[in-house]
């Protein structure tokens, strides 16, 4: 790799610290699960996923990841909105891949009982499946993803800008 390829990181002393080590990047091939639990492989998997133009299926489940941690449920009731809105009406503008009985399951559901962490989950477990069974396994195979000595560099710096804490890396 030469001078000009490597990142560098702002607020840190070591490149290396950007980036996720070897065995990180090879865990993200376990399962999907492995992989949205690492910043650098949700990242590395939108990536991908925006080149096949469906990266709002990684949106959605990671919006409901975020409502679910939602403490006040005046916030819960705002997020929910806006994930409807956003990923599961029929005028979204971000449509998932999902089961119209998904969506008025929803609705009916909220509106009897009001929201709560679950009321997203046969939705986010729906698009969970659809990536776990279609996308992931293309991700796996595609060029983001080819195990070799550059792939952390390639992957991880060299399409985009990573935030993590007060450390920044760039290409």
């Amino acid at each position: 790799m030469t001078s000009a390829a490597r990142p560098f990181c702002l607020h840190q002393e070591e490149t290396a610290s950007c980036l996720p080590s070897e065995g990180e990047v090879m865990r993200w091939a376990y399962s999907l699960e492995a992989l949205l639990t690492n910043q650098y492989g949700v990242a590395v998997f939108r990536d991908f996923l925006r080149s096949e133009f469906s990266e709002e299926n990684l949106d959605f489940w990671l919006a409901v990841e975020k409502f679910k941690r939602t403490p006040s449920l005046s916030k819960m009731a705002t997020q929910a909105r806006r994930i409807y809105d956003q990923f599961l009406s029929p005028c979204a503008a971000r449509k998932v891949r999902r089961s119209v009985s998904i969506c008025s399951d929803w609705a009916t559901k909220c509106l009897s009982l009001g929201v709560n962490p679950a009321s997203f989950q046969r939705a986010q477990d729906q698009i969970f499946s659809l990536m776990e069974a279609d996308s992931y396994p293309r991700f796996l195979k595609s060029h983001l993803y080819a195990q070799d000595d550059s792939c952390v560099t390639q992957i991880c710096c060299s399409r985009w800008s990573l935030v993590r804490s007060e450390v920044v890396c760039v290409h």
